[in-house]
């Protein structure tokens, strides 16, 4: 995701209920060799000096390292979950391999039973299509994980992020498209018969969306920010549209818009903190009159990083990575800004937080409320920091604070089930990693 620390952190390098519409479709000079985002801090987290008020959820942690093949260390997860529509959760994990190369790991949870599967990795699913070559890695399945019919999309990265230059970008072969067959179990490269064997060329895919009016999935390239149109029926690439211009501290976005009217939001954004006071324009594309233009509108606190589209899909809530909140009027296309996502006390008490981090967005079952874990800290010089539990009433226009973690990092957007249990990735930016399960009480 290419997330760099500052601050408090350290840098080191239909379909049933409660799921989401359109998550499911019916019947830099060099690449950073560390972790997507931020790393590890130096040393132990210390507790926010202010205390949540009692949590509306209970949080739980499942692990996966115990059912990943011997071969493969899991490291980190950035957005790339899914659900299925018999409400079980997949999850990709960026993880090493024993001979050095990076790689992604598809893993499943089923919530009714418990069970917990690795389902095959991206290196070995294309070498036994004979679509890898030699040396090449796929350290990254950073999209969301959408069904379309009866199977699975996700695509890849080739490198873990460009943080500075792209002069590099040419020596990484480009992106690969997976899917995941629901009935039969069949892992598949779908790139593998494309031009060059990729999605797209020399770049990785960052986001991956559905549009069921055009029947399209709808990939965003990084680093250059292309709409890349792909057809599922035919197994081709309808078009690479060309994104917003590259620029230094002008990051692609992890998220991609795209709304019932046939429109494709697209968002550039720094990373630092320091910078969120910054404005960038939001771009649209237009799949029906196949047209790309520059909305006017301008939005701050980095690039877009979370998502969560509510039921009747005419608002859109997206998050950006340095915790600012925004709506989308879908039919109007207009933005509007909702505040950061923090409670009052903690911005304006004595700790002074602001969030350095924020890596998604959930709307609860009732559709009245998104929750997300931003990792904030103090500015008032006492260097607290800690992952909070926070809710956003929309009703009453809201934050409010629930509780904090001890797992540092929430990944993931908007994967709820019928019961209203929401499911992130959470790690400890290199390690620790499980899938966390957020039960309403």
């Amino acid at each position: 995701m290419g997330e760099s620390e500052r601050n408090s952190w350290s840098r080191r390098s239909v379909m049933a209920a409660g799921a989401v519409p359109w998550l499911v479709a019916p019947a830099a000079g060099s690449p950073d060799a560390g972790s997507d985002c931020a790393d590890a801090p130096g040393g132990r987290r210390r507790p926010a000096r202010a205390h949540p008020a009692k949590s509306t959820y209970s949080v739980s942690y499942i692990p996966f390292q115990d059912v990943a093949p011997s071969y493969l260390t899991l490291t980190e997860s950035w957005n790339a979950l899914g659900m299925d529509d018999s409400d079980r959760v997949y999850i990709i994990w960026t993880s090493t391999r024993d001979d050095g190369r990076g790689d992604s790991a598809l893993f499943r949870y089923t919530p009714a039973t418990k069970k917990k599967e690795f389902l095959g990795s991206f290196i070995d699913v294309a070498t036994k299509q004979q679509n890898l070559r030699d040396g090449e890695e796929i350290p990254k399945g950073h999209t969301r994980i959408l069904q379309v019919g009866r199977k699975l999309y996700m695509a890849s990265q080739g490198f873990h992020d460009f943080k500075e230059g792209i002069d590099t970008l040419p020596n990484y072969r480009g992106a690969h498209l997976f899917s995941y067959d629901l009935d039969t179990g069949a892992f598949d490269d779908v790139s593998r018969t494309l031009p060059g064997g990729v999605l797209v060329e020399h770049q990785g895919v960052v986001a991956l969306n559905w549009s069921p009016e055009h029947e399209l999935l709808v990939g965003l390239a990084h680093p250059h920010g292309d709409i890349v149109l792909f057809d599922p029926r035919e197994n081709t690439v309808r078009k690479v549209v060309p994104g917003i211009p590259w620029q230094l501290n002008r990051m692609v976005s992890r998220e991609i818009v795209v709304t019932r009217t046939g429109k494709v939001y697209t968002y550039r954004g720094p990373e630092d903190p320091d910078l969120r006071e910054t404005t960038n324009e939001v771009w649209v594309y237009d799949i029906g009159a196949d047209t790309m233009t520059a909305t006017g509108q301008l939005l701050k606190g980095g690039f877009w990083n979370g998502q969560a589209v509510t039921r009747d899909r005419n608002t859109i809530y997206l998050s950006t990575v340095s915790g600012e909140l925004y709506s989308l009027d879908v039919s109007r296309g207009t933005f509007t800004s909702l505040g950061p996502f923090l409670d009052k006390a903690d911005r304006d008490g004595p700790g002074k937080y602001h969030i350095n981090y924020f890596y998604g967005i959930s709307l609860d079952a009732r559709g009245t409320a998104l929750v997300g874990l931003p990792l904030i800290g103090s500015t008032a010089g006492a260097k607290d920091y800690a992952t909070r539990l926070t809710s956003y009433s929309i009703p009453k226009n809201r934050f409010t604070k629930l509780l904090d973690t001890d797992v540092e990092v929430f990944t993931g957007s908007n994967h709820r089930d019928r019961s209203g249990n929401l499911y992130l990735a959470a790690f400890d930016w290199d390690h620790n990693c499980n899938l966390a399960v957020l039960t309403p009480a």
